[in-house]
């Protein structure tokens, strides 16, 4: 109940206090040059193995000072730092029932009988955006828990084809399981 008042009298306060922005202003308030290369973007798949939620982690670099787009796109550090992996294990691991249940979703052979992130690849399961624009995941079904590999093109079908080829020459059975997103937020 305290909190509520305490922002009652915030919004009071403020809609006394006048307009904070002028609302006959033609312009937004931030504008971003749209003819301008993203940032260097890093996307992780990371699979919660006890519900079968897969989370597609994004990352944004700021490029080196000196950098120069190619082929429209910034360039991505060649070596990411092992805390990024681990920042997107977090995104999982603070929605998780049980937070040994988060893994990198590209995933070893043998995988389903010892399901632990030491049998995952961190590089495995990320795509960056100046290599590719999609990310892909393909598993199968071992019991009730989704074994996948990942992969990365320039569209959703070639992600998917890589992911798919990854799984299967790795595990030695049909995935079927696919989804693509963009390596980039839509």
């Amino acid at each position: 109940m305290m909190s509520v008042l305490a922002v009652m009298a915030a919004v009071t306060q403020t809609a006394t206090a006048g307009p904070l922005l002028g609302l006959d202003n033609a312009l937004p308030p931030i504008v971003e040059d749209s003819t301008r290369p993203g940032q260097c973007t890093i996307a992780y798949l990371i699979e919660d193995i006890s519900t079968n939620d897969t989370f597609a982690v994004r990352m944004q670099i700021a490029p080196a000072p000196n950098a120069t787009p190619a082929g429209g796109r910034m360039p991505c550090p060649s070596r990411v730092p092992p805390r990024v992996g681990a920042r997107a294990l977090d995104v999982c691991m603070s929605r998780a029932g049980d937070r040994a249940s988060c893994v990198f979703a590209d995933m070893a052979r043998g995988f389903e009988g010892t399901p632990k992130v030491l049998n995952t690849a961190e590089n495995g399961s990320r795509c960056s955006s100046d290599q590719a624009a999609f990310i892909a995941m393909a598993c199968w079904r071992s019991g009730g828990m989704d074994v996948c590999n990942v992969g990365c093109g320039q569209d959703p079908a070639g992600a998917i084809h890589e992911a798919r080829t990854r799984c299967e020459s790795k595990h030695q059975t049909v995935c079927d399981a696919i989804a693509a997103e963009p390596v980039m937020a839509p």
